[in-house]
């Protein structure tokens, strides 16, 4: 076992069915016109952006090398090529999540506006949940023919120390207010990880296996990890692979000048 990898491992309807992701897409953009419309400022379309050429590129990097398999992805029924999926992703996967966190987090930062922040979260989560259902619950296909496969520790994951650099030195630097902005939006980020990886694991759609890459890009001898080890797969990705790597999105627009650094929050 010392020799062999963490494959986390997407099955199911949401590894290959981009209907979805189109529709959280729309989300993200909604969001930001409705901030923009509220607060006549363009905060959101730059984490928008940033996140979109961000994580677009990491999709497309993870596939193109090999780390990230994806061999069917779907639209509407239709099959779609690699390069009209990847924005989907980088949309979907990557930015909603990020905006959804901060627009939570600039409602909880308000006490005028507090309890929407909750009512708001009390949605989401229970749309998550609908989502992942939506489909019925899955039999994990362990070891099989699946939409994504991946290892959890790759070489590469070094890199995540150089993302997060950014968010780091921001966070520092920021003024109080804007740095109580960036560490709302990670805890809010942190926290529907963990409930997204978990409905996501529950339905039977995500899960973690323990094997051998082989060099033809094979598989060998794949099977179940334990739950204990599952459950800390979800903790490592809600925390270091979703909320640290998504914290850029914002603070790089800050260190750029594209949002302002004083900040009209309370």
């Amino acid at each position: 076992m010392l020799l062999e990898s963490i494959f986390i491992v997407r099955g199911g309807f949401w590894g290959e069915e981009y209907d979805f992701k189109l529709l959280f897409a729309i989300v993200a953009i909604f969001i930001c016109i409705i901030d923009w419309k509220l607060k006549d400022r363009k905060d959101y379309f730059w984490v928008l952006l940033i996140g979109f050429i961000f994580w677009s590129s990491v999709e497309l990097l993870l596939q193109i090398i090999g780390v990230r398999d994806m061999p069917n992805r779907y639209l509407f029924g239709m099959e779609i090529p690699m390069w009209l999926s990847i924005p989907f992703q980088g949309l979907s996967e990557g930015v909603l999540v990020s905006i959804m966190s901060l627009f939570i987090a600039d409602f909880y930062i308000d006490k005028e506006t507090r309890k929407f922040s909750l009512i708001t979260f009390a949605i989401v989560v229970v749309l998550i949940t609908l989502v992942m259902f939506s489909h019925g619950i899955y039999t994990p296909n362990v070891g099989g023919d699946v939409p994504s496969r991946r290892e959890v520790f790759p070489i590469w994951e070094l890199l995540i120390i150089v993302f997060i650099a950014p968010s780091i030195y921001w966070l520092y630097t920021a003024e109080k207010e804007v740095r109580r902005r960036g560490i709302y939006m990670f805890i809010i980020m942190f926290i529907l990880g963990c409930i997204w990886y978990l409905v996501y694991w529950l339905s039977g759609q995500r899960w973690v296996e323990i094997g051998t890459k082989n060099p033809n890009g094979t598989y060998s001898n794949l099977r179940r990890a334990p739950p204990m080890l599952e459950l800390m797969v979800i903790l490592y990705n809600a925390s270091v692979e979703l909320a640290l790597i998504y914290l850029p999105f914002l603070a790089i627009p800050y260190l750029l000048g594209l949002i302002k650094q004083k900040s009209d929050y309370p």
